[in-house]
């Protein structure tokens, strides 16, 4: 008791405060109870030669929470300062507003003074103030702005809640804050530097990843500079007119995005409608009798609904000509335009190409379309974003039986025949000896075991033997070798690509803020299952890529599995394509992480799964989920990936959904 007598007999002595009023006058302060005032000097609107130097303050926006202000805070009229005058009544209360800071010249600047002025130490123990950056950090000296550049900064001041020893009398404060900019001929990387401040900050929304990490052709490393960004209210992003949303950055530095939809008045909220987008049907065979128009690539319009072919030639699909116009675009007619499109992804028999069709209707918000990964699912290639020649599943019959089996095979370079060898199995009734097969995996399909055309058996049923057909002396290993993993391996499109390259060329390809990154289509083998010719029973075994168990690690183990515009055994045409399970997956099955995944649609992601019967990919279901996957001819909603340079502009924004940052070349 005598305590608080001594304390209030010292507060009566010194005429102290029952709350602060403080008057704000110029620009940028943060204290607590009172008038605010406070000033930002900035050199500007001066000629420099040809250059222009012109800084000065734009967007301001008070917090909802703030208490009413006497007098709001608002730019004056020369956009160099901000005043305001404010009350602050009680413990808790609280007075906050954010503005952009913008160089709008041609000259970077930097902060060559940072001062305030009019809080005494003995006010500054009831106050909580700060004037930060979006990203957490305090202005600071030496802090960049880049030309045609902004940063967005806090204003924030409030009676701390924690202070018992309430003032008995009214201090009104007059504060000044003032922020310099000089020249310099420092620049800036403004997204890498938000990113880096955010993750260097400790920020809640960032988790490092220490795993190992390809994002530079051949070479694998120890991630040092991957971080995820986990907050739902910084993670949106406009970009080139279009919505995005940040998965990653790169270990070179870039901001690994992908694709959510148009933006609506310039927010990326997650109740957007439908829009227009590519319509295709499941992978199938199609009959390409006759001499067409083909077109290397299209355009589309979605106003009426049309495509129309781009750089095109007139051809006739067969057995010697397929080559050529896998990947190719044609109406199926000797026109340009139509608004049904067929795109040929592999040879079938005769005049029949593995192909999918294309129309423009309405497609989730955040997908471009909805389309198959690869129309040719019946081969092992198929999991490839590109992929070489297809070795195409084919269902032999079982109604011949005493076909020969071997383990092994010797070929005649003179003759072009296969003759079976090592353990030789007879199959006298199918029906009941088809999964007696053991390790004799190679058949004439004849009962000589002769043959200028050789099949490799990797699984069976009661009907019918699943096998590849092979020659010129090529066995099985050959086969894998040629459809997965040799350097002449990424030579055709698959149908998921030539969509995104097309809809990137049509609305992306000017931009120069997009970077060169990996993009990994891990095809790599862990388990050859029936296609194992080491004593291995012929089964229905998968053959099990990477991601058959979900994978978690961002490497990527085969150079022509290393999409890039730099790779040249896995060139990418434009620097865009899909992120993989791996990156998708980071957070695991939570709901946090199934909410930042979830549009409601299956979708595809990079990365091969196995191939059985068909070829199967990943991706993310309806709900969000990780550990979806379909076979390759299936259609699915398609986002693509593209990597973000770090020194691309933030003209704006928070990243939240409702205020995304707002980022330029």
């Amino acid at each position: 008791m005598k305590h608080f007598s001594r304390k209030r007999k010292f507060i009566n002595h010194k005429k102290r405060i029952m709350y602060f009023s403080l008057f704000f006058v110029l620009l940028f302060i943060s204290v607590g109870y009172a008038y605010l005032s406070a000033a930002l000097s900035i050199n500007g609107n001066t000629t420099i030669a040809s250059n222009t130097w012109d800084i000065h303050f734009e967007n301001l926006t008070v917090n909802s929470a703030s208490v009413p202000a006497t007098t709001p805070a608002a730019i004056n009229g020369n956009s160099t300062s901000i005043s305001y005058s404010v009350k602050l009544s009680k413990p808790g209360d609280i007075y906050e507003f954010s503005v952009d800071v913008v160089n709008a010249g041609t000259i970077p600047a930097k902060v060559s003074l940072v001062t305030m002025q009019g809080i005494t130490s003995e006010v500054e123990s009831y106050l909580d103030y700060s004037i930060k950056y979006t990203y957490g950090d305090d202005v600071q000296i030496d802090d960049l702005l880049n030309p045609n550049s902004r940063k967005r900064i806090i204003v924030r001041l409030m009676y701390k809640n924690d202070y018992t020893n309430l003032p008995d009398e009214t201090i009104p404060l007059d504060i000044t804050y003032t922020i310099n900019y000089i020249q310099t001929t420092e620049l800036e990387n403004n997204v890498g530097s938000l990113l880096q401040n955010l993750y260097a900050s400790g920020d809640e929304c960032v988790t490092k990843y220490d795993g190992q990490v390809t994002d530079r052709v051949g070479e694998t490393v120890t991630a040092a500079n991957v971080y995820y960004d986990i907050c739902s209210n910084k993670r949106n992003v406009i970009y080139g007119g279009y919505c995005w949303q940040i998965v990653r950055t790169t270990e070179t530095g870039g901001l690994k995005v992908i694709y959510n939809g148009e933006p609506v008045n310039n927010t990326c909220e997650s109740n957007r409608a439908d829009h227009k987008g590519f319509i295709g049907t499941a992978g199938a065979v199609i009959d390409m009798a006759g001499t067409y128009v083909y077109g290397s690539d299209f355009y589309y319009d979605t106003t009426n609904d049309m495509f129309a072919l781009n750089n095109i030639e007139t051809a006739s699909f067969s057995e010697s000509t397929f080559t050529n116009l896998i990947g190719k675009y044609t109406c199926k007619s000797n026109g340009t335009t139509c608004s049904t499109l067929y795109s040929i992804n592999g040879f079938s028999i005769n005049t029949y190409a593995y192909a999918t069709t294309f129309t423009i209707g309405n497609v989730n918000y955040s997908s471009i379309g909805t389309v198959p990964f690869n129309a040719n699912y019946l081969s092992p290639s198929s999991v490839g974003y590109m992929f070489n020649y297809s070795y195409n599943r084919i269902n032999a019959s079982s109604s011949n039986d005493n076909y020969k089996f071997g383990s092994t095979f010797t070929y005649d370079n003179n003759s072009g025949n296969y003759t079976l060898g090592g353990t030789i199995y007879t199959i006298t009734d199918w029906s009941t000896d088809y999964n007696q097969l053991n390790n004799t995996h190679y058949t004439c399909l004849n009962s000589t075991g002769i043959c200028d055309t050789i099949a490799f058996v990797y699984a069976t049923d009661n009907e019918k033997a699943y096998l590849i057909a092979m020659q010129d002396g090529n066995g099985i290993d050959d086969i894998l070798l040629d459809m997965l993993s040799t350097n002449n391996i990424n030579h055709y499109d698959s149908t998921i690509k030539g969509v995104i390259d097309n809809w990137y060329r049509q609305n992306l390809n000017i931009k120069a803020g997009i970077d060169d990154a990996v993009y990994c289509n891990s095809r790599n083998i862990v388990d050859y299952g029936g296609f194992s010719t080491n004593g291995s029973t012929v089964n229905d075994a998968a053959l099990k890529f990477k991601n058959y168990p979900l994978s978690y690690n961002l490497d990527c183990p085969n150079i022509t599995d290393q999409f890039s515009l730099s790779n040249n055994k896995a060139k990418l045409t434009y620097p865009v394509a899909l992120l993989t399970n791996e990156e998708l997956a980071f957070y695991r099955n939570s709901t946090a992480a199934n909410n930042f995944r979830k549009t409601g649609n299956f979708y595809w992601d990079l990365s091969p799964h196995m191939f059985l019967m068909s070829g199967n990919i990943r991706g993310i279901e309806t709900s969000g989920a990780i550990g979806g996957y379909h076979f390759t001819g299936y259609v699915a909603d398609t986002r693509p990936a593209i990597t973000l340079k770090n020194s691309i502009s933030i003209q704006s924004g928070t990243g939240s959904e409702t205020d995304p940052w707002i980022v330029e070349d």
